[in-house]
């Protein structure tokens, strides 16, 4: 975050401003010529100086543009983005990050290229009109690859969730719509690692968001970042790697927040935009490795009761046995999982296991002081293994209640934003494509 900080202090911060005033400039005395500047600038370094009323022309000139420029920086600059997953690798539990190859499109107007789409078509109407192919493929849009984007406004964009240096490659375009109005298209194939506070409350039924967040360098009173209106958000599942692992949704969520770099300055927020696509654990390995094998540990502890209550250290060896078993599980667990300070599902079935070995511990301890009377201890050893297995099994039904009834309930949820998705994706195929921009062509004899 410090590399981070220093990129904003270096930002300059008229550039918004010189963007408006050079459109308005332009828009009113027509297009900027830069022979004529230099011209200019040899008038005022010759020898002939320029008269009164030129200067004080230039004067009102100045003003004007500078309060246009003025006007104009209230109002901020609206870049649309829109975050395609091409490839989703590894998603790290234990370090909360994951790999992934992703492709952010962000789109935003330039005043200054207006009109230029106008010029273009009136200049090779001959051209399309003898080459019908060559006018059916503008359409309405005519694009091109930009060669120096740096001659532009750029909203400076990063990723604020991203690990490290990731690799990123850039492919600007100009896009004009069916007005004349001029567009720069930012196409940005990011690869790297990204981080993700994952919540583990849920392990290993749970169901992970994998953000990017996109914001700008730019403070939130000059640059707003807002969702695409004619992209849409993907997910390719195909290319997903850690399939074995996880289930990969193909719906996307997307949130408009502010960025708070400083808590008191209010210059320092940026504005950010969050998408989020999901993927759910399978716990299967858990379920077999973990559930099933500490459920069959405690279950051999109500074993124990057959050993005659003579030998209480007999009873005691095969439950301390026990015992450091289930600990060697819960060991094995906590590898897998960050140092968290909430109990996760896993947790508290493991936990609730070992407190049920600690109770028939104490129990065979106890059992002892009543050797005396032999029937009473019989009795009372009878009403406490059946207190302790009714407990243990009413436990474990409520827990696989408590399981379908809120870890599943998300994956279900999930799965019917899925099924919309789809539906919503189908319904955008089936309409028609829009109509191309008829241009007229003069009549010609070819």
């Amino acid at each position: 975050m410090a590399s981070v900080a220093y990129n904003f202090m270096v930002v300059d911060p008229n550039s918004h401003s010189r963007r408006y005033s050079e459109h308005n400039s332009t828009s009113g005395h027509g297009h900027h010529d830069p022979r004529r500047s230099s011209h200019v600038a040899l008038d005022m370094g010759g020898s002939e100086a320029p008269s009164t009323t030129t200067l004080s022309k230039r004067r009102r000139s100045r003003k004007k543009s500078s309060s246009a420029a003025g006007a104009l920086v209230k109002e901020r600059i609206k870049v649309q983005v829109c975050v395609q997953f091409f490839k989703v690798g590894e998603i790290d539990t234990l370090k909360e990050q994951y790999t992934a190859d992703v492709i952010v499109r962000a789109r935003w107007r330039e005043p200054s290229l207006d009109g230029q789409l106008q010029e273009h078509s009136e200049k090779g109407e001959g051209e399309l009109y003898r080459n019908p192919k060559l006018a059916q493929s503008m359409g309405n849009i005519q694009q091109g690859d930009i060669v120096e984007p740096s001659r532009y406004w750029n909203p400076k964009l990063y990723i604020e969730n991203a690990y490290g240096d990731p690799k990123e490659q850039f492919r600007h375009r100009v896009m004009f719509n069916e007005k004349g109005e001029a567009f720069i298209s930012e196409k940005r194939t990011v690869k790297g690692t990204f981080m993700e506070n994952l919540e583990l409350d849920d392990f290993p039924f749970d169901v992970q968001d994998l953000t990017i967040t996109v914001a700008s360098e730019f403070p939130a009173s000059e640059v707003e970042l807002v969702e695409d209106s004619e992209n849409r958000h993907m997910v390719n599942k195909q290319s997903f790697v850690d399939e074995q692992e996880w289930h990969l949704y193909c719906h996307t969520e997307c949130t408009k927040w502010e960025l708070k770099i400083d808590p008191v300055d209010e210059a320092a927020k940026r504005s950010a935009i969050s998408v989020k696509c999901r993927a759910a654990r399978r716990p299967g390995y858990f379920v077999w490795n973990i559930f099933m094998v500490t459920f069959l540990i405690c279950s051999l502890s109500f074993a124990t009761f057959s050993v005659d209550k003579q030998y209480p250290q007999n009873r005691l060896q095969l439950s301390f046995t026990l015992m450091l078993t289930s600990v060697a599980f819960k060991s094995v667990v906590n590898q897998s999982l960050p140092r968290i300070s909430y109990l996760t599902y896993m947790d508290k079935y493991l936990l609730a296991s070992m407190i049920m070995l600690s109770a028939v511990c104490v129990w065979h301890a106890i059992v002892t002081t009543l050797l005396f009377d032999r029937s009473l201890a019989d009795e009372v050893e009878t009403i406490v293994l059946t207190v302790l297995g009714v407990v243990y099994l009413l436990f474990n039904v409520g827990f696989v209640i408590m399981i379908y009834l809120f870890p599943c309930k998300k994956r279900r949820t999930m799965c019917q934003k899925d099924r919309e998705h789809k539906e919503m994706a189908r319904k955008l195929l089936e309409q028609p494509p829009p109509k191309p921009l008829k241009l007229k062509h003069p009549k010609s004899k070819y």
